[in-house]
């Protein structure tokens, strides 16, 4: 039972290094602005996906005015519109700006 553990462990570690590898900054001098514009569009996702959910939980308890839900609900949508809009300009795919949380999975 145990060597199935050891054997189990080893294979979930090589695919976090792979997985680990590919995730790192392109330090390539002809694409750094391509890297920089991808995780600073990652971090933004990351923080509208953030806003989104608080939005939600204030939605669900109802503390906030219907103005407010709707302001809120068309803010997140043109951030989101803003990010794909970017995106396509260095072209970079939605699914590129995701970050890698470890155990927790990937952010979307």
């Amino acid at each position: 039972m145990k060597t199935f553990q050891v054997e189990s462990l080893r294979s979930e570690l090589r695919k976090k290094t792979v997985k680990a590898a590919t995730a790192r900054w392109n330090a390539n001098p002809d694409d750094v602005q391509r890297s920089v514009i991808k995780l600073v569009l990652t971090l933004i996702e990351f923080l509208r996906k953030l806003l989104e959910r608080q939005a939600i939980r204030r939605m669900e308890k109802g503390t906030l005015t219907p103005q407010e839900t709707e302001n809120l609900g068309l803010a997140i949508m043109r951030i989101e519109e803003t990010i794909h809009g970017l995106a396509a300009q260095f072209d970079l795919k939605p699914e590129d700006l995701n970050l890698d949380l470890g155990p927790l999975g990937r952010l979307s």
